[in-house]
């Protein structure tokens, strides 16, 4: 399904992959639009083709110049903004962490791997993944079309990844308390989690909780609820819904709130998406 999204000078298109529905493709061209703050639950690699993107991460800014690639850990929060005054284009993989975790255990023998650097200089990489992204928009042969994702998320992996788990959650006191919070959440996605919830769940006060929860995954409690809905949603309007039934389903208020958020995190309306 695909989607997209166009102004005078700005524009984007996010769609599924026609021959594997396991990667999400985006491409877009922005001058002065910004990303909020948010994540996504899959893999994300993406070439920058002109200008540069910079990122807000926990630990700093990383400004990607045009010819590097960016990637990004499924759940690491960032935003997206233009690095330079005439913005920057680039295309997006977003990649199935089990297709990820699979691909992985072929290749490197672990499912557990993870990118320790979001901008990498590697022309060859960065060639072939901007013909595959092309390709995908082009080619009416999905055994060639699926093969060459898989081989360029297996260059990805082959050449950038690390093995084991991500070291994103501190070796420190309170870390299980952490994760039952933020399994919670991720539990009860659909309903009005309150604060108490978490509280009653941990045995933290409030204010300690939302600080720790912040620190650790890179948003407070409400945002990281807010994305998790966010990241459903937009499944179900690349899968065809109605953004009203979208809505509805994902624990927004109206199809104002999602619409809002989905240009906010995504770079397209909820609209452009299930069109």
């Amino acid at each position: 399904m695909a989607a997209g999204a166009t102004t005078q000078r700005e524009q984007s298109r996010l769609w599924t992959a026609p021959s594997t529905p396991q990667v999400e493709l985006f491409s877009a061209r922005f001058e002065r639009f910004a990303f909020d703050r948010h994540s996504h639950e899959q893999l994300s690699v993406g070439v920058i083709e002109r200008g540069a993107e910079g990122l807000h991460l926990q630990g700093g800014t990383v400004v990607i110049p045009a010819g590097q690639l960016v990637v990004l850990n499924p759940g690491q929060v960032h935003t997206g903004f233009a690095a330079q005054d005439a913005g920057w284009q680039y295309r997006m993989f977003y990649f199935d962490t089990d297709m990820v975790a699979e691909l992985a255990r072929e290749r490197l023998g672990t499912r557990e791997v993870w990118f320790p650097q979001t901008a990498l200089r590697d022309p060859g990489l960065f060639s072939f993944l901007r013909r595959v992204h092309r390709d995908q928009e082009l080619s009416g042969d999905p055994l060639t079309a699926e093969s060459l994702l898989l081989r360029g998320l297996g260059a990805v992996l082959r050449r950038h990844a690390r093995t084991g788990a991500v070291g994103s959650v501190p070796e420190a006191k309170g870390a299980q308390a952490l994760e039952v919070a933020r399994q919670l959440l991720h539990d009860r996605w659909a309903e009005q989690v309150t604060v108490a919830d978490l509280t009653a769940a941990t045995g933290w006060n409030r204010a300690t909780l939302i600080a720790a929860f912040r620190r650790t995954y890179g948003l407070p409690p409400h945002a990281y609820l807010l994305r998790l809905r966010a990241n459903r949603a937009r499944r179900l309007l690349l899968a065809g819904r109605q953004p009203a039934e979208v809505a509805a389903r994902t624990g927004f208020s109206d199809q104002a709130h999602l619409t809002r958020v989905c240009k906010r995190y995504f770079g397209v309306t909820p609209g452009a998406m299930s069109g």
